[in-house]
């Protein structure tokens, strides 16, 4: 018996590290989540989902940077919202409080 291996590699697994959330974002612009999440929807922030139904909003490095650079701000929020925290549980010094 001959088995053929498949022809083609597989495509390479995304960098993990290659995408920012939004509980990072909103750190990183002291904004809130809510404004973050809407500045997705409405395409002002590259963005894609992660996930069936709902699923996880992700926003990839590199348009990240690119709103940076297109609304003057400095480039250095790019290592702030990478190093603050991707879980929406650790909410952003500057969301609302919680009642």
């Amino acid at each position: 018996m001959n088995i053929q291996q498949p022809t083609t590699d597989p495509a390479p697994l995304p960098d993990p590290t290659n995408y920012l959330t939004v509980p990072q974002v909103a750190y990183a612009l002291k904004l809130s989540q809510e404004t973050v999440w809407r500045m997705a929807r409405s395409g002002r922030l590259d963005s894609y989902r992660v996930g069936n139904g709902r699923g996880q909003v992700r926003i990839p490095r590199d348009a990240f940077r690119a709103y940076l650079a297109a609304t003057g701000l400095p480039a250095g929020l790019s290592a702030v919202a990478a190093a603050a925290p991707s879980s929406s549980r650790e909410r952003s010094p500057w969301a609302k409080p919680r009642r």
